[in-house]
């Protein structure tokens, strides 16, 4: 008999707030729901902008010379894996699998061309990663901050330290 805990993959929290994420919408390929039997419906969930992420994270620059870390940039998740907080207003959370790659999708920028009266849009490739590298595009910059009250905290104290302490 095997062990269930062996057959489980490591789950990630992410943690994210409404503005995070789009409306639900229909799957594009037309997907149905097993549960429900209706169409599938997805979100996006954006990734915090460059300045927002940790710095130690590079999207990189794909093979068409497009810097990935300039773009916005999203993930489809399935509505119904997206669950409100109800201890703390105005945040959601979802949990990733690291038995699967997360793929980030970015939005493309208007290229100058037209065609057939529209405006064309370049193409920027996709990147994959897994959930744990994913989920630190969120986590880490929240662990920086943290870090910089803590010093921020421990200064004050030992100034009111010096204030409070007696001259001799």
């Amino acid at each position: 008999m095997s062990d269930l805990n062996e057959n489980t993959a490591k789950r990630y929290p992410l943690n994210i707030s409404e503005k995070q994420v789009s409306k639900p919408r229909e799957h594009t390929g037309g997907k149905t729901d097993i549960k429900t039997g209706k169409p599938m419906m997805m979100r996006k969930i954006y990734i915090p902008s460059q300045e927002y992420r940790p710095k130690d994270v590079d999207l990189g620059v794909d093979s068409n010379g497009i810097d990935r870390n300039e773009r916005k940039g999203y993930i489809n998740v399935p509505d119904r894996h997206i669950f409100v907080d109800k201890k703390r207003e105005g945040r959601l959370y979802t949990y990733l699998s690291d038995d699967r790659k997360v793929k980030i999708n970015f939005s493309g920028e208007k290229t100058g061309r037209i065609k057939n009266g529209k405006p064309q849009y370049d193409s920027p490739e996709p990147l994959e990663m897994s959930a744990k590298d994913f989920v630190h595009l969120y986590d880490g910059i929240a662990r920086e901050k943290n870090k910089d009250k803590t010093v921020t905290k421990n200064k004050t104290k030992e100034i009111n330290k010096d204030k409070a302490s007696p001259e001799r």
